[in-house]
């Protein structure tokens, strides 16, 4: 470590391309230190909240978030004039200068170790940010979730917008294309769009509406967290989502990783799936094989048998079995010889009236 110490922590220069952080934390109070190794897990522990520490340590609330602030505050004065620091935040404010001003914690902290700049782990990058004055923390509140922004953005802002969308999907109560309603969030805010040149850039939305807690985007739509078609929660509707957006008849036991491809905190087995194919005939239909597809494509599945009175109502004339297999192969994937043994065991519907050739028995 590379300290020049001093009693006033203003005089102190820390070296932090070679020392960790928590080791900085020395030059802080023991409260303060304590605040900061726990709310940034800097030991190596889960982050702990605020009102964890209060509550642990018998301290008011306001105690606690009094401490916090004096904490990163000196630690800001400790490293502030360092080289590294600075790069750090001169780097951050690019990434999100490029991506509307706006980003989670998360997606700017690994966007950040992404560019293999600097060694710092995510803890010690978020003590950095969390402590600088130019970019601003948003923590956790009932509307936004944890994230970094600089200004001319502002909180209060951000909380407008949220209820805005908020009161206009649950006045329309269905989801809507994303690019459109960005258009409408940007009408609405026309004024702050003057004043804020981030409130012109797409970007800023799509970044924005990813810390909007109760939001979603899909497939660029864009609603609240119980439309099912934004955010699909049972196994029905998340296989019907994944029918769609493959186009294509599925085998059962292939569509569980499917699904988890699209849904990757989803843990679905193959036994679920088939149980909800078999109890939703209603919606998928079973074309043999274990081959499963959707009823609205025009899909109606069924028997071998029941295909076959539906061919023959559809077409009302003899056929032979060539003909009536290319038909029931459209709605079930059976052989030619299980549509002959169809039409020779049901006698009482179909019958033969030539080498090969049936017709339907009309109740």
């Amino acid at each position: 470590m590379s300290f020049v110490v001093k009693m006033d922590d203003k005089k102190i220069k820390v070296d932090i391309e070679s020392t960790q952080l928590k080791d900085i934390l020395i030059y802080c109070k023991p409260k303060e230190r304590l605040v900061l190794m726990r709310k940034f897990w800097l030991n190596g522990e889960k982050e702990i909240p605020l009102q964890k520490i209060w509550k642990e340590y018998s301290l008011t609330r306001e105690r606690v978030r009094q401490i916090e602030t004096q904490a990163l505050m000196r630690f800001r004065r400790l490293i502030v004039g360092n080289e590294v620091y600075m790069n750090v935040l001169s780097e951050s404010k690019k990434i999100l200068e490029v991506h509307g001003g706006i980003l989670s914690e998360d997606s700017l902290i690994s966007k950040i170790i992404n560019k293999n700049l600097f060694k710092f782990s995510k803890q010690e990058l978020k003590l950095i940010l969390v402590s600088d004055f130019d970019i601003t923390y948003l923590k956790r509140n009932k509307y936004l979730s944890k994230a970094f922004y600089i200004e001319p953005l502002y909180e209060d802002l951000l909380t407008k917008m949220v209820i805005f969308s908020q009161d206009h999907f649950n006045k329309r109560k269905e989801s809507q294309d994303l690019y459109e309603f960005i258009s409408v969030l940007k009408d609405e805010f026309a004024d702050d769009v003057r004043d804020i040149p981030f409130l012109k850039n797409d970007l800023f939305y799509i970044n924005f509406f990813s810390i909007v807690r109760d939001m979603s985007i899909l497939d660029w739509k864009i609603g609240l967290v119980d439309f099912d078609d934004i955010n699909p929660k049972t196994v029905k509707l998340k296989m019907l989502y994944t029918m769609r957006r493959l186009n294509k008849p599925i085998h059962y036991q292939e569509l569980p990783a499917k699904i988890m491809e699209w849904f990757p905190n989803s843990k679905v087995k193959v036994n679920t799936v088939h149980n909800d194919l078999v109890k939703h005939n209603d919606v998928f239909v079973n074309l043999g094989l274990g081959l499963y597809w959707l009823k609205e494509w025009g899909y109606e599945g069924w028997s071998v048998r029941d295909i076959l009175i539906r061919v023959f109502k559809k077409f009302d004339r003899p056929m032979n079995t060539k003909e009536l297999s290319k038909e029931v192969l459209k709605q079930k994937m059976v052989s030619q010889n299980t549509v002959l043994l169809n039409l020779q065991k049901y006698k009482d519907d179909f019958k033969r009236i030539d080498k090969g050739l049936y017709q339907y028995t009309w109740e």
